[in-house]
């Protein structure tokens, strides 16, 4: 026993010196345990020491900001199991280091992952609800409120530069004489006729779940079946057609007479129906919803084929025959034309001309565009 410390007492429970501790569990260890254990410590020199202070904040500064800085950067997919595995490593960490001898703090930084993480998503859940309602507002003007959410269901898709292949009916409309009427009179007065005439005709295409896509001073580009699909297109877009060149362009006729006393405006529309390629268009930090392609091409020169012809609408053989719940009777076939850029005659159809206007184009008369 020379040189050895010796601790004696009872061992037996029914004296009460017996103790929970960590390691035991369940079970219970005699007091002389304990202290034999306490004394071996000290004769070890303590090897167990607490780690420095600063580390201690240092893990807890790093944990609680590595949640919010990973949401930033990465998809809450990949954000999540990068954050769960940063706290596995640090447990796997926080036992190496104790094993060696040395306490690291470890309810306190896993508090702060914990907090950091559940902040960032909260954030970025909020950010997002309110990002989301901007594009829908912003979007809104362009589309019907009805397929707007449609359209944000595949916002990932939607909102990058690229495009889509769709059947569509693209409509291209424009006032008559709206240039020369606008350089005699004041800019204020100008845009705020021009402004009411584009609100009318702007409500009449989204009502009948049209997108508009530009606005070219006076004229109006607008599409039916894109982005959203509809089957029906070619029915909005004509019956859009009827109500622009009916009821609103009279009611905007009514109100240009009675605020400026001017004369009764006539307009245009050319409707055509085909494949089109409908997506954003310009670079990553400006874009632009269009659609392309030699649909839209003719379409625009089938609008111009209206001036001077007394035909209000000229619409392709391509949407009459798409029509699905209008049986097109009011639609008065206007010939087979040529039109620039094409070689085959596309046959025109309109729904009447205008008794006043000047006779119509003649039978395979080329329409420049």
């Amino acid at each position: 026993m020379r040189g050895k410390v010796v601790v004696v007492g009872p061992a037996a429970p029914s004296l009460q010196d017996v103790h929970p501790t960590s390691t035991t569990g369940d079970d219970l260890m005699a007091g002389v345990e304990i202290q034999a254990s306490a004394i071996d410590t000290a004769l070890r020199g303590f090897p167990l020491q607490r780690g420095p202070g600063w580390l201690d904040y240092l893990l807890i500064v790093a944990l609680g900001a590595l949640g919010p800085l990973t949401l930033a950067r990465l998809k809450p997919a990949f954000a999540v199991p990068v954050i769960l595995f940063a706290g596995l490593a640090f447990a796997a960490g926080v036992q190496v280091a104790f094993n060696s001898g040395t306490i690291l703090a470890l309810a306190a930084p896993a508090f702060a992952l914990v907090l950091g993480a559940v902040a960032g998503l909260v954030v970025l859940l909020v950010t997002g609800a309110f990002e989301r309602q901007r594009v829908r507002d912003m979007f809104a003007r362009f589309v019907p409120e009805s397929v707007v959410d449609e359209v944000l269901a595949g916002a990932d898709d939607q909102l990058r530069l690229g495009g889509t292949s769709r059947d569509a009916t693209v409509m291209f409309s424009d006032l008559r004489g709206f240039t020369t009427f606008s350089e005699s009179r004041p800019p204020d007065v100008v845009i705020g006729i021009l402004n009411r005439y584009l609100t009318a005709m702007t409500d009449v295409i989204l009502g009948h779940g049209g997108t508009l896509v530009a606005y070219m001073g006076d004229g109006i580009m607008a599409v039916f079946g894109a982005p959203v699909d509809q089957p029906d297109h070619a029915d909005r877009a004509l019956e859009a057609a009827r109500a622009m060149i009916g009821p609103a362009l009279t009611e905007f006729n009514t109100w240009l007479a009675s605020e400026h006393g001017l004369p009764a405006v006539k307009m245009g529309v050319g409707l055509n129906a085909g494949t089109v390629m409908s997506g954003n268009v310009g670079s990553e930090r400006r874009m632009e919803y269009t659609c392309i392609g030699d649909t839209t091409n003719t379409a625009a020169r089938l609008e111009s084929m209206t001036k001077g012809t007394g035909w209000s609408i000229c619409v392709a053989d391509s949407v009459r025959e798409r029509l699905r719940r209008d049986d097109g009777a009011d639609l008065v076939k206007v010939d087979a034309l040529e039109v620039r850029g094409r070689t085959a005659k596309i046959v025109v159809w309109s729904t009447g001309r205008d008794p006043d206007a000047p006779p119509p184009v003649a039978a395979g008369t080329a329409v420049e565009g």
